[in-house]
Parts: C-alpha cells; sequence; structure tokens
C-alpha cells in the first residue's frame, strides 16, 4: 500500500505552554531526519498534528518504520485527502468501500475549519448513511469493527481507515543530555531508549575488560550504538578499558564487593566523561531486585560516588516487560548475541547483597582510586556514530500491515 500523505497526531507536545513552538520545531527536525531517504515534498505542523507529504507514492510501512523512530508521535495515520465538500468525501470512499473488514461501522470527524457549514456530528450522520446504504452495514458507535476518520482542517478533508500507533513521548532534544551507562546486554538499551523518550539525548559510555573478554563483544556494542542512532542520530560513544581497575580490586580488595567495586568505578568513569560532554545525569538499566548487585541499598552505596544525579527508567520492571520494549524498539536481537562483559569477569561465588557506602570506601581505601580513573580515562577510545542502523532492523509498528488510506 502506498501513500503520498502521512499524518503523526501528537499528544504531550500539544499540551505545552508557551514554549510549545520549541518542542514543535525539535519534533518536525527529527521528523525529516527519519524520512531523509525517501521522496519528501513537505512537513507543515498545523495545531496538533504533523503532516507529512511526498512528491511521490512511497510504501506506508516504511513511512510507519521510519516515524516509528520519532518520539514525540502519538499516532501515524495513512490519509487520503478528499476534497472539499461532502460530494467529495463520498467520491473518494467509493472505492475504499469494498475493502473493508466484516462487521458494523462508525464514522469520525473531527472538524478543525469551523466555517463549515455543518457540525462534526452532522457531517457524520451524512457520511454514515451513505456507507450504511452503499455497504448495508449496520453503525455501532460503541465498539464498531471498522471506524471511518474523517479530519476537516483549512486544506478540506482528510479520510483514514486503519493508523498505527507512534512511540509517544516528547521529541528528542528537548529533554536535556545524560551519559548511559551501555552494556552488551538487553536492559540498558531499553533504559536508553526509554530516556530519548522523554526527550533526552544520550552519550553512550561502554567499559569493558578486553583483552580478557572476546573482542565480539565490543563490536556488539557498536551495533547497539548504531541502532540507538537511529532514534536521535549522530551519538557518540566512549570505549573505557576497565580490566586494569578490576585487576585492581581483584588484588587488593574483599571478594564480595567485588561488583559493587566494578559498578562505583564505572559511575565515577561515566560522571567524568558526562561532565566533559556537559551531560546533567547518569542513566543505568537497572531493575530492582533483578540480580544481587541491584538492591536498593546496593544501588544506594554505588550512587554515593555519582557528582550527577542517577537516572533508573527499568527501576520498576520486570525482565519480561523489558524484553517486551527490547523487542519492539529493536534492540533484542543484537543484545541477546553471545558476549561475556566486564562484569562476568572474576565474579564473586557469594556477591554482598547490602552493602553500604561506607564499606565499599573502606574496601577503596586500598586503592589509588584517582589514579585508576586517571589512566582507564586516558585510554579510552572514542567512536562518532555518524552512520546508523539498516532501517531494516528497526521493526514495524504493531498493526502496520492493517494501515489502509
Amino acid at each position: 500500500m502506498d501513500v503520498t500523505h502521512v499524518i503523526g497526531t501528537t499528544h504531550e507536545v500539544g499540551l505545552k505552554g508557551g514554549n510549545r513552538r520549541w518542542f514543535e520545531k525539535h519534533l518536525v527536525r527529527n521528523v525529516r531526519r527519519a524520512l531523509a531517504d525517501l521522496p519528501l515534498h513537505s512537513i507543515r505542523r498545523p495545531s496538533w498534528r504533523v503532516l507529512v507529504r511526498f512528491s511521490e507514492p512511497v510504501p506506508f510501512p516504511e513511512v510507519a518504520r521510519r516515524l516509528g523512530t520519532v518520539f514525540g508521535l502519538r499516532s501515524i495515520l495513512p490519509v487520503v485527502h478528499a476534497g472539499q465538500t461532502l460530494d467529495d468525501v463520498r467520491a473518494a470512499l467509493e472505492p475504499r468501500l469494498d475493502a473493508l473488514r466484516p462487521g458494523t461501522f462508525a464514522v469520525r470527524c473531527q472538524r478543525s475549519d469551523k466555517s463549515f457549514p455543518l457540525t462534526s456530528v452532522e457531517i457524520e450522520r451524512e457520511i454514515g448513511g451513505f456507507v450504511g446504504e452503499r455497504t448495508g452495514r449496520k453503525v455501532d458507535l460503541s465498539n464498531p469493527d471498522v471506524t471511518i476518520h474523517l479530519l476537516l482542517d483549512e486544506n478540506g478533508f482528510w479520510i483514514w481507515i486503519d493508523g498505527v500507533d507512534g512511540p509517544g513521548g516528547l521529541p528528542v532534544g528537548t529533554g536535556g543530555r545524560a551519559a548511559v551507562l551501555l552494556s552488551g546486554g538487553i536492559d540498558s538499551p531499553v533504559a536508553a531508549l526509554m530516556m530519548m523518550k522523554r526527550g533526552m539525548r544520550l552519550d553512550l559510555v561502554h567499559c569493558h575488560s578486553a583483552p580478557r573478554t572476546d573482542p565480539a563483544g565490543l563490536e556488539k556494542v557498536e551495533l547497539l550504538a548504531e541502532l540507538l542512532a537511529r532514534y536521535q542520530g549522530r551519538t557518540r560513544l566512549a570505549m573505557v578499558p576497565l580490566l586494569p581497575i578490576q585487576e585492581a580490586i581483584v588484588a587488593g580488595c574483599p571478594e564480595p564487593l567485588r561488583l559493587l567495586l566494578y559498578r562505583r568505578f564505572m559511575v565515577r568513569l561515566a560522571a567524568r566523561l558526562a561532565r566533559r560532554w556537559r551531560s546533567k545525569a547518569l542513566v543505568t538499566g537497572e531493575s530492582l531486585g533483578q540480580v544481587a548487585s541491584q538492591t536498593v541499598e546496593n544501588m544506594a552505596a554505588v550512587e554515593a560516588v555519582s557528582p550527577l544525579p542517577m537516572l533508573r527508567p527499568l527501576v520498576g520492571l520486570d525482565k519480561e516487560e523489558i524484553i517486551d520494549r527490547a523487542r519492539r524498539f529493536g534492540t533484542y536481537p543484537i543484545s541477546i548475541l553471545p558476549h561475556l562483559d566486564c562484569c562476568s569477569l572474576f565474579v564473586p561465588e557469594h556477591p554482598e547483597t547490602r552493602a553500604t557506602a561506607e564499606q565499599l570506601a573502606g574496601a577503596e581505601a586500598a586503592l589509588d582510586v584517582g589514579g585508576l580513573v586517571d589512566t582507564a580515562l586516558e585510554a579510552t577510545r572514542f567512536v562518532a556514530v555518524t552512520e546508523p542502523a539498516s532501517w531494516k532492523e528497526i521493526p514495524l509498528p504493531p498493526g502496520v500491515e492493517a494501515g489502509t488510506p
């Protein structure tokens, strides 16, 4: 199914007050970036929606795939311009009625052009009567099998029948900047995307144990960074060597505290990079109680070394909920590729589950904390992700196959 016009509706952006235009500017810019490889003619921003026009027909599933990465869009609608009059609407609907799913129907009209002589309810009755007479179907305003949508604005009537859900949230670039502690697993990429959904632009920090771990793990992280770049554009990735720090911890600190001490150093490293990048917070993929290091006591003991707020968007989600989001965002196939991350190296047999900040600070007294951090940052490799992942790696939004203009 090909389209020449698509409407993306908004919700939170439309609720903004005096700075609404600023949010809209970011939204339109992000829509333009997502559609850059398609024959885009124009993007307009009337009221609560974004109207996209293409210079030639394009497949709606591919448009939906791309707009599904634009946070701030509530729904993605394949629309047809149906002229200025009800006769034009009837003519536009006529060839589409035979393809409707069986069952009852309803007509819903939104009328932003108040100069039209009929009200929304009157338009619904007129077009509903035409559809019922033409098809023999019954009207059901409570739970219809098919809903025919009409929008009347200054350009006339627009028609759509089925749309798909957008990602929602706020446009990337409107919520400040943060640094994400990105592992190669399932959780942290989802955490990154959940903060993008709140408008944040993110820098990525990955701590690794190469060469003691498989180099494929580093490649995997770069693949995740390329996929995340589809949602926010150009992305910075720092690859920080943690192995010397881990070896120092193993040699000089109590075994049950190892994982927590690793994490405290990761937080210090990420915070230093965040300040260099002018980020205002750190983001992690922690989920309360998921593993031994993620008890509330341990999270507090680790966070004690952070000079920046630590955001944990997944803290109340269980693993299945996180996996569902990973599949929807497209990170799951990469995240499940086999790899050995830095936290899997030198793992204690019985990790501490209720550490205190004082206990961890006491263990770190045997280490040259500042020197270890400086050395790791000096050896950090920086990657500018300018070529995002292929669009084929982004899943189609649920229900996109049903979209019929």
